[in-house]
């Protein structure tokens, strides 16, 4: 089932690899800087439709064409393009996230970003991988040595928008990215890039898949009250059990 999932979702990266430095046609939806193209609908169909074939009886949570979450034995999770804005501007931080659950639990997490080649997976209880390889999340202890992540909301008037948190923990840390994608953020913590990341008014397409490829890399993930993260949560801090404990010790 792996490896058939990991060829669809290739497939499905080489139709954005090949439009990544044509023009694209762009509307807006939430917000005006809240960008969708006609290549993160035609991702989406794609994978709706070969996967769904894998499991006839599954259901999608997706982005673009199922923004509504839909309960089933097995349901799939899906952002076409994480990173839309990265895409039109050909800044090459775009990805694919598919996460598939059965009974509302995880079981595997793919993310893939076919620009620069990278394919993090993650099967739940059998470790997360970059290309192959195992990874695991920093063993960093303490803040000074730290390089963030983070990101933040289309709305900029929404609360908490992250402005004061980002200053707060700038005082503490090496430095702070934001590279535009919530999953491959993720997955640049569960591989010990990112010592940490956080944001907030994340939707469950940005964070399934990363989510579990950052616990089988031996990390955590809590929302931002310091509690198990659940997918309808909008607050997300992850890295390993010290770094999230003196993380949310700034925010406090």
């Amino acid at each position: 089932m792996r490896e058939k999932i990991e060829e669809i979702i290739r497939e499905a990266g080489a139709l954005i690899r090949e439009r990544f430095y044509l023009d694209k046609l762009i509307t807006t939806k939430s917000t005006g800087i809240d960008l969708v193209t006609e290549t993160d609908k035609e991702v989406e169909l794609f994978l709706k439709a070969r996967l769904g074939k894998l499991i006839p009886t599954s259901a999608f949570w997706a982005e673009e064409t199922d923004s509504k979450f839909t309960k089933a034995e097995y349901l799939w999770i899906i952002d076409p393009i994480d990173g839309t804005t990265n895409f039109v501007h050909q800044f090459p931080f775009v990805c694919i996230s598919v996460a598939l659950q059965h009974d509302g639990r995880t079981i595997y997490g793919f993310v893939y970003n076919p620009i620069l080649e990278e394919f993090f997976i993650a099967e739940k209880g059998r470790g997360a991988y970059r290309n192959g390889k195992r990874i695991y999340v920093s063993e960093t202890r303490e803040l000074s040595s730290c390089l963030m992540a983070t990101g933040f909301p289309y709305d900029y008037k929404a609360e908490p928008n992250n402005m004061s948190h980002f200053d707060r923990m700038m005082e503490h840390v090496q430095g702070i990215r934001r590279p535009g994608s919530a999953a491959l953020d993720l997955c640049y913590t569960a591989a010990g890039i990112f010592n940490g990341y956080w944001e907030f008014h994340l939707q469950p397409w940005d964070m399934a898949a990363g989510i579990l490829i950052v616990q089988e890399a031996d990390g955590v993930v809590l929302n931002t009250d310091g509690e198990e993260h659940h997918l309808t949560d909008k607050g997300l801090i992850s890295g390993n059990k010290i770094i999230v404990e003196k993380m949310l010790e700034v925010f406090k």
